[in-house]
């Protein structure tokens, strides 16, 4: 009888001794075992991910991006510190900054690296020529060195390029305004993105029958002065164009625009808050959101060099009423006839 006592007991601390170590097994985070991707028919490795996320500059757009990369790693039940860790990096707008930090992540190991903007990609491709790499909020990756095509490019990397639609914001803006000759944008000659932008801005303007007026700023101080050059040269409106410097000072060009009752355009979402008549914007969450589904096709074992480089999915045609009222612009029902898309803003 006694040892079946002893028996039952020494059972029973065996249990107890079982369950205490279950319970603290619990109470640690546990992957998602092989996390299946469904859509796309991805199957991704048991393990933690380390991925890095490198800004350039603070704005709405890498904002955007980095909420889409986020949704999307969300959607696909990776959740941060159990599948993946991000560590993300912003150099504010400083290329020095910039070149120390791609020397950091030079120096570690990463599954995958994404970027946002035009100058981290170059430096980072020029840092780190084997390390893989998904873009985001680039224009012209070709203008960049990127590759030859959006189908021949470095073998370490692809992405998502956020291209502005010129020639749909011209056809608002002829439509707003039939009789127009002459618009003007500020550029960087600094950003090889924003010549880029500004050539083809020029040319789609030339396709339409108008003439483009463009001055340079590399500064934030030499914007104001820039847009300011440009009304003095008898602009019609500004076609603002979007790049780093720009971007950061649109509130700048705005001002003048609204100073000399110069009707401002542009390609960021936000500005149509700001003091824009209207705008045609890429959609930069969009392109945050499509770039990590290229990461996960590539944490899946894709490599980068079989997937072209493409333009976002989504592009916003926005126009705010009550700041074409301010322009004295008379918004015709045929705007939203040949732009079915166009969402309407009242303030």
């Amino acid at each position: 009888m006694k040892s079946v006592s002893r028996g039952i007991i020494g059972l029973i601390v065996v249990s107890a001794i079982l369950l205490l170590s279950d319970l603290q097994n619990r109470n640690k985070p546990k992957f998602i075992p092989r996390t299946i991707d469904q859509e796309h028919s991805t199957v991704l490795p048991d393990k933690k991910f380390k991925l890095a996320l490198v800004h350039y500059v603070d704005s709405h757009h890498t904002e955007d991006c980095e909420k889409g990369l986020r949704k999307l790693l969300e959607d696909k039940n990776l959740r941060e510190d159990v599948n993946f860790t991000l560590k993300v990096y912003n150099a504010q707008g400083d290329i020095s900054t910039l070149n120390s930090i791609a020397g950091s992540v030079a120096n570690e190991t990463w599954d995958l690296i994404f970027t946002s903007s035009t100058p981290t990609i170059q430096m980072l491709a020029k840092k780190l020529p084997d390390a893989k790499m998904v873009f985001t909020n680039v224009g012209d990756p070709l203008v960049v060195g990127l590759g030859k095509s959006f189908e021949d490019h470095l073998p370490n990397i692809c992405g998502i390029s956020t291209m502005s639609d010129f020639d749909g914001l011209l056809k608002m803006v002829l439509i707003l305004h039939p009789s127009i000759k002459r618009v003007g944008t500020v550029f960087t000659p600094a950003e090889g993105n924003s010549v880029s932008y500004k050539e083809r801005l020029e040319v789609a303007a030339k396709s339409r029958g108008l003439e483009l007026i463009s001055s340079p700023a590399n500064t934030s101080t030499e914007v104001l002065e820039a847009a300011n050059a440009l009304v003095a040269q008898g602009i019609e409106a500004f076609c603002q164009i979007s790049d780093n410097l720009t971007g950061t000072c649109s509130a700048a060009i705005i001002k003048v625009s609204q100073g000399s009752k110069v009707p401002y355009y542009g390609f960021v979402s936000q500005q149509i808050s700001q003091g824009a008549i209207a705008v045609c914007a890429r959609d930069y969450f969009q392109a945050g959101y499509e770039a990590g589904q290229m990461g996960i096709d590539i944490l899946a074992g894709k490599s980068p060099a079989v997937i072209p480089f493409r333009f976002v999915e989504k592009t916003n045609f926005l126009i705010n009423l009550e700041n074409a009222r301010f322009y004295n612009v008379t918004v015709p029902k045929r705007l939203f006839n040949d732009i079915p898309q166009l969402k309407t803003i009242e303030k």
